[in-house]
């Protein structure tokens, strides 16, 4: 059986042709401003692990092989982790010079580019789901309803207004707060969306759903304690609030949560199981 450094290399270099077939089409288009697309690709072709769509892929495959169906839906869940970056980024946010070991976009491209290029990105991925011929109009709007309610002003933008306006006085539930809004709720989206793809019933649904909000919170956490010498991120991260053991429970007992959302489903889930147990150990 295939294990899953494999099938995460197989679904990139297949991921990497859909990105660079869409651009492609971008560059075609002579409506498109070639700075802005410029910025755009400096961004979505910096490498990255391909987290989101990977996820998708995966769950897809619970239900059909026919992963092609998914390629608009993947391309725009890194469309939008790679808005979040760009902005992330910018001066009147983090404030970061480097992404990845490279200059970050407004760095490159100036501010104004890189918050537009940003704004484009987010957009452009209504149009490519509105669109979709992979799924009848219901679905459609099903998708993109799920999905800007994750990261709109109810979700990721919500969240990181929160993360900005935080104090040194944050308590757990706040805390919870931001890192379900900010990081859980796309990877949730991630997991929800393929199942609305394979046309999975309610039961199904909701079963992914806690799965990709438990595995969003684990990732989250696994982060902080990455980042546990950041001193300017301790005090909004889960190591500042409880402490590395308590932290590292915190980690075990949503990954476990993941797990058995996802065996609940009975099918074979030993690639995602193995995803589980990657952000247990992963060190980057």
């Amino acid at each position: 059986m295939i294990g899953l450094e494999a099938s995460q290399n197989q679904f990139i270099e297949k991921f990497e042709a859909w990105l660079r077939d869409y651009l492609n089409d971008c560059a075609a288009n002579l409506n498109r401003s070639d700075i802005l697309l410029a910025s755009q690709q400096y961004s979505l072709l910096s490498g990255g692990k391909r987290f989101r769509p990977f996820l998708a892929s995966l769950v897809y495959s619970l239900f059909s092989d026919e992963t092609m169906r998914l390629r608009n839906f993947c391309l725009g869940l890194e469309m939008i982790h790679t808005y979040s970056l760009i902005h992330d980024d910018l001066p009147c946010m983090d404030n970061d010079d480097f992404r990845r070991g490279k200059p970050t976009n407004h760095k490159v491209y100036s501010e104004d580019v890189a918050l537009l290029a940003g704004d484009g990105l987010l957009t452009d991925v209504f149009v490519l789901l509105a669109a979709d011929p992979a799924l009848a109009a219901e679905a459609r709007v099903n998708v993109i309803q799920m999905l800007a309610c994750r990261i709109g002003s109810f979700g990721m933008v919500g969240g990181q207004t929160l993360d900005m306006k935080v104090t040194a006085q944050i308590q757990l539930d706040d805390l919870k707060r931001i890192h379900t809004l900010k990081t859980a709720n796309l990877i949730e989206a991630s997991a929800l969306g393929a199942g609305i793809y394979a046309g999975a019933d309610e039961s199904v649904l909701t079963a992914l759903q806690n799965f990709g909000h438990s595995l969003g919170m684990a990732f989250q956490i696994k982060d902080d304690l990455l980042d546990v010498d950041d001193k300017a991120q301790d005090f909004k991260s889960y190591v500042g609030v409880l402490g590395l053991n308590e932290t590292q429970k915190q980690l075990e007992d949503y990954s476990e949560k993941a797990r058995g959302h996802i065996k609940s489903l009975k099918k074979n889930s030993l690639l995602i199981e193995q995803l589980i147990d990657f952000n247990l150990t992963r060190s980057l």
